[in-house]
Parts: structure tokens; sequence; C-alpha cells
């Protein structure tokens, strides 16, 4: 898609041109341009939730019957802000208004929204009447986050024959080498051991959402994800994705190396195994899932006294708890130990005291859940700084403690409840003479041409704000941008976790999600 602000170059005292949006067919293999629109359409952008955006058109638009009827239809959004792109559908349509005289209000879901509607079998090439795995009544995976969610990706998507892929090649994290100076005793020998697997992970799925499957890894790892649409109707080549576009493609997920290992059994390729030249490569319209890691951009400085901020809001949250208790039930093979050999154990005590009445036969499960049952996370740091007045606890959301995912849920508890911190914050994008920070790519393509904008930032840059000789350093969270039609583009950033300033839609999110992980939670408490 050709870039939409000509102007990039000039100074932003005269009129910017607004966001260039496509409408695109339901196979996403045509797209027509929208044209004009209304003041207050706007486009957000976010580190790794699905994102909303709100077109105003008036009901005479040439296209406004087309995209209002999207109830049986999928109506492909598209844009870009400074090389960045923003993919989505329509989600709703409104028309308000006199007769003849209506606006229309499109309100669209960027392709983020996949991961909502994707679910983590424990088997997927079973029927759901038949549900187990090799790893029992869970789907278990472990290794670095990128590589597993992928791996999710795969799976779920492959089964549902759904266009979504994974990005290759898989990002992979591994810890830095230690420095043997700093080694002097055991306990930190036994840190450097503690903090190896803090880049891996290990997932457990029974029929959750993707989204809430991979929710604790992507907060307590600070990771972002994205989804965008590739369609081969703009005549780029193919992303490189881990290809599993058919179902006997599942072979695949677990060696994506290994597309066609079957074709010396399988003359004429009569299982239909993608073929050699097709690897890697996407065959069709589809949507390419990612995970990224931030970046470090604190030479990027937000600075109230510049002239380039026209309003700022900020604001904390207080810790209230310093430790978190999880589990309730003890991992099942730990029961049975237990069980066993304290039962055995007791038999033999009654039997001996009192024989003959078989009292050491109604001992039963009386140490199930004694033993193991409950793990705490502690964080002494935060301790000594909140002080005495401080200490608080709380219990994670978490059944079995012990086991492979209960660490993940004790850091993700722990840091919830461990205080946070936003600034939110209005500028007018570039600022005098385009030398203000703008949101966009470092690198863009303009006729032909690579050129470079070093004072770009994206969603996930670590940046330095500035106020009153007060210094904060905090990642980018999202980034709202709206077109009022008066010749500026304002953008609303957001640095840091805002969670008390959701806005109407983020609540909307958030209710379905924690909704859904109520029902499901209900429905496999077995």
């Amino acid at each position: 898609m050709s870039v939409f602000m000509p102007g990039y170059a000039r100074p932003n005292t005269t009129d910017q041109v607004g966001f260039d949006i496509e409408f695109g067919s339901p196979d996403a293999l045509s797209w027509r341009p929208l044209g004009s629109y209304m003041p207050g359409t706007t486009f957000e952008f976010h580190w790794f939730l699905p994102t909303f955006a709100t077109i105003n058109i008036m009901s005479d638009h040439p296209a406004a019957a087309y995209l209002r009827r999207c109830k049986r239809r999928v109506i492909h959004i598209r844009t870009e802000v400074n090389g960045i792109p923003w993919t989505g559908r329509v989600f709703g349509a409104k028309a308000v208004g006199p007769p003849g005289r209506m606006t229309v209000q499109l309100t669209c879901i960027s392709n983020m929204m996949w991961l909502m509607r994707g679910l983590a079998w424990v088997n997927n090439t079973l029927p759901p009447e038949i549900q187990f795995n090799i790893t029992g009544k869970q789907d278990i995976d472990w290794g670095p986050p990128d590589q597993v969610f992928k791996k999710y990706v795969a799976k779920v998507f492959t089964r549902l024959r759904a266009p979504v892929y994974g990005a290759l090649p898989i990002r992979k994290t591994s810890p830095e080498l230690p420095d043997l100076d700093d080694i002097d005793t055991l306990d930190d020998l036994l840190n450097i051991v503690h903090e190896s697997p803090d880049e891996m992970i290990v997932l457990s799925a029974r029929f959750p959402q993707l989204d809430e499957l991979f929710k604790q890894t992507v907060e307590t790892h600070e990771i972002g994800m994205s989804i965008d649409l590739w369609t081969p109707a703009d005549g780029l080549p193919s992303p490189h994705v881990f290809n599993t576009h058919t179902l006997s493609m599942l072979q695949s997920v677990f060696d994506y190396t290994s597309d066609n290992f079957l074709n010396f059994t399988n003359p004429g390729n009569v299982l239909g195994l993608t073929n050699p030249s097709e690897w890697g490569k996407m065959q069709r319209a589809g949507y390419v899932f990612n995970t990224h890691a931030k970046r470090d951009r604190r030479e990027l400085q937000w600075r109230t006294d510049s002239g380039q901020i026209v309003w700022i809001e900020s604001g904390e949250e207080t810790a209230t708890l310093t430790r978190v208790v999880i589990g309730g039930k003890a991992p099942e093979i730990l029961n049975q130990v237990i069980e066993w050999g304290a039962n055995f154990a007791l038999q033999l005590i009654l039997n001996a005291i009192l024989p003959g009445l078989g009292l050491g036969n109604i001992i039963g499960d009386l140490f199930d859940n004694v033993f193991f049952a409950f793990q705490q996370f502690w964080d002494p740091e935060l301790e000594d700084e909140m002080g005495e007045h401080g200490r608080g606890e709380g219990f994670g959301d978490n059944t079995a403690a012990y086991s492979l995912d209960g660490w993940a849920n004790g850091l993700a508890a722990l840091k919830a409840g461990g205080g946070s911190e936003y600034i939110k914050f209005k500028v007018v994008s570039g600022g005098a003479d385009n030398r203000g920070l703008t949101f966009g790519a470092d690198v863009e393509v303009i006729d032909g041409v690579e050129v470079s904008f070093p004072r770009r930032f994206k969603v996930g840059d670590i940046m330095t704000f500035y106020d009153d000789g007060v210094t904060v350093e905090q990642y980018v969270s999202s980034v709202k941008i709206v077109d009022n039609l008066d010749g500026h583009m304002v953008h609303e950033i957001t640095l840091g976790d805002a969670l008390p300033v959701k806005d109407a839609w983020e609540q909307v999110y958030s209710r379905i999600q924690k909704f859904a992980g109520i029902f499901r939670a209900i429905a496999n408490s077995t």
C-alpha cells in the first residue's frame, strides 16, 4: 500500500493529509479507497491487545450501504500511519440522524481479534468428544515464548482451516552467560541457576482462548504481539511464515523444517502435503502472527517544556501486596505418593494399637492436598521499600501449586499487585518544523528509496519522559491517533500500563475475556 502522507518532510505548520483508508472484499483480494470521512475518525495501536478504530462517514457516502451490512459479511479495513500498518475488519455499524442526513459510525477491531476466536484444544486432531493428549488432560508445551505461542497458533488455526500463520524465524531468547567474577558464595551460584529459565515458559491448555492462554506470559515477560493481514493483491512477496495451510500439515507443527518429510512414503503426494516450492510462503490472503521484544529508545525524550505536548495526565497505583499464595491442590503424583506413604504408616500404627478393629482402613484420602498444596511467592525488595505498614498478601488465581504453570501464575499475581504507573499525553505529530517525536516506522520506502526517520517511535519502545526535574523511563503501551479534519493529527500516547483509564471498548474487551475465562474454568473444573 502506498504511503499516504506525501508531505512527510514538511513542517507540520502546514495542513497534514489524514488517513488513507481502504476497505476490502471478503477474500481480501480486491480493495477500494474509502475516500472522504468525517471528524473524529480514530485508529489505535497497542503493544499486545486488540485495538479499535472508529470511522465516521455520511449516509450518502458511495460505500455506506456496503459498509453498513457487516452482519454476515467480512469487511476488511486497513490504513497506514508513517509506515506502520493497521489491519482489521468492521465490527459494528450504526447510523444516527434524520433520514437522508444520517451519520454512519463504523467500529472496527484489529486482527488481533483472532486470538479471542481460537480455542486451544487438548488435542487438535481428535473430535471434541474425545480429548486427551500424550501430556494427559492438558496440551502442555514449553520453550521460548515466541516458539510456544506460534506452536499453539499453528495447531489451532490449522484445525479451524483459518489463514493465520506464525512468522519465521522463531525469535529465541537465551540467558546471558554469568560473570565468574560475580560468583563468591553458594547463594550467588543458586541465583544463577534460579534465573536461568527466566526466558523459558510452560503453558498448559484445556480449551482456553489463545489470548487468555498467552495473557500471563505476555504481562510477566512484557512481550508484544501483532497480527497483520497480507494479501497477494498488493503484488508483494509473501512474508516468511510457518506454513500450515491444510489439515495434513499438522505434522509439521512439531518441526517446521519437515513440511514434506512423508513424501518418500507418499507417492503422488496423495496426502496433500505442501510442495517444497511453497515452504514458508502464504498461498492465499491471510494473517501473520508475531511476537516482539521491547526496544531501548531512552535517548528519545518527551519534555513538557518542548511545546509539542498539549495535554497530560499521569497517575500511579500503590502496591497492595508483597506476597502471593497460590494453590489449593497438590500435583496428583505428590498426592498419590504422600497418601500411600502416610496412610500405610497410620494403618500400621492403628492396627498395632487396636488390632482387629480395622481402623487402619478408614484413613482413605486423609492426606490429599495437605502437603505441597500451596506455594508462596515473595518480593523482598518491594517489602523492604514499603516497610511494615505495606506488607500484605493475596491469593493467586491458580489451583495446583508446584505444578507446571504454578510458577507463572504466582509471578503474574505478584506483579499485578505490585503497583503501577502511567503517563498519558496528547501531542501534535512532528512538532514545529517536524523536529519533534513522531509515531511511525524507522525506515520507509518512498518512491523506491529507503528514507530513515531517527526521531520516530513505535509501541513497545522504552522512552524517557521529563517534567519539571522529574525523569521517568517507561515503554509506549498504546498510541491513539485522531483526525478532526483541522489540519493536524493529534496523537494520544500512553507510557506504562494505564489500567485505571481504559476506554469503553477496552472495558468491553476485558469483560468478554473475564466472563469467557470464568465459564471455561467452571466447565473444566474436574
